[in-house]
């Protein structure tokens, strides 16, 4: 697995795709359930922190479809 900027136009391997969406429905859960019980503040900090861990994931690329066969 390889972290690059122009990674971001490639594919997103499987297994990281999942676990940043599941991250990413679970921190949605715990966000409602924060507002409802009225911690605001909570809910924003654990929605940002999930959406930078979501938009960080797809710039993880596969090193073998980026190597370009060299």
């Amino acid at each position: 697995m390889k972290f690059s900027w122009k990674g971001y136009w490639q594919p997103t391997p499987k297994g990281i795709r999942k676990i940043a969406d599941s991250i990413l429905a679970g921190a949605t859960l715990a966000s409602t359930f924060a507002v409802m019980n009225d911690y605001p503040k909570l809910a924003t900090w654990v929605m940002v922190s999930s959406v930078i861990t979501k938009i960080i994931s797809n710039f993880l690329t596969d090193e073998t479809e980026t190597n370009n066969g060299n």
